[in-house]
């Protein structure tokens, strides 16, 4: 019986270190198995974190480009509308220097008409047209912007009509010059 349980002891403590050698090979393992793990977890971290700090600079680069877009747009649509209205206003006065100029030149026409009618003037006495075109050609002002070019478009927007009148005009303009001086000369002589 005593060499049973020696035998039965024997091989007991046997199976008892077999099993604790497989149980610290098994705590090895795991050990490696935590390490790694650790090495993974500890990678995904930085790289998570490194990834949040370029989420946050972006989004506050995101914030930045937001705003100076808004400013830019808000701006845009000011400097649209003031161009808007400064156009409106340019028009308005070119419409206005247009009439302006139209009456001015009826209020000539009429004029001129009373006065022809009181210096008793002929129409053969009026110079042809071709005469008061090579004038007006004559007279006509070199420069493209300014009033002149302004009185040139009010007069091509009102027609020929207007364009009659003011040779017209300037024909009796240039016929009371002639007259005025012929009456100074004469005046002249008699003293």
């Amino acid at each position: 019986m005593e060499e049973k349980n020696k035998k039965r002891k024997a091989l007991l403590t046997k199976t008892i270190a077999e099993k604790s050698k497989q149980t610290q090979a098994e705590a090895i393992k795991l050990k490696k198995i935590q390490r790694e793990l650790q090495v993974l977890d500890d990678s995904v971290s930085s790289d998570i974190g490194v990834l949040r700090k370029l989420i946050e600079q972006s989004s506050m680069d995101y914030s930045l480009a937001w705003k100076r877009f808004e400013k830019a747009e808000a701006e845009y649509v000011a400097a649209k509308m003031d161009l808007h209205r400064k156009t409106e206003v340019k028009e308005q006065l070119t419409e206005h220097l247009c009439a302006i100029i139209q009456q001015n030149e009826l209020r000539k026409a009429r004029k001129l008409e009373e006065l022809m009618l009181q210096l008793e003037l002929n129409a053969e006495e009026v110079p042809s047209p071709d005469q008061t075109q090579l004038q007006d050609k004559q007279k006509e002002p070199v420069t493209e912007n300014g009033p002149a070019a302004e009185l040139e478009r009010c007069t091509e927007a009102n027609g020929s009509s207007m364009s009659k009148d003011s040779s017209i005009t300037e024909t009796k303009i240039s016929q009371d010059n002639q007259e005025s001086e012929a009456a100074d000369v004469s005046a002249d002589g008699l003293r």
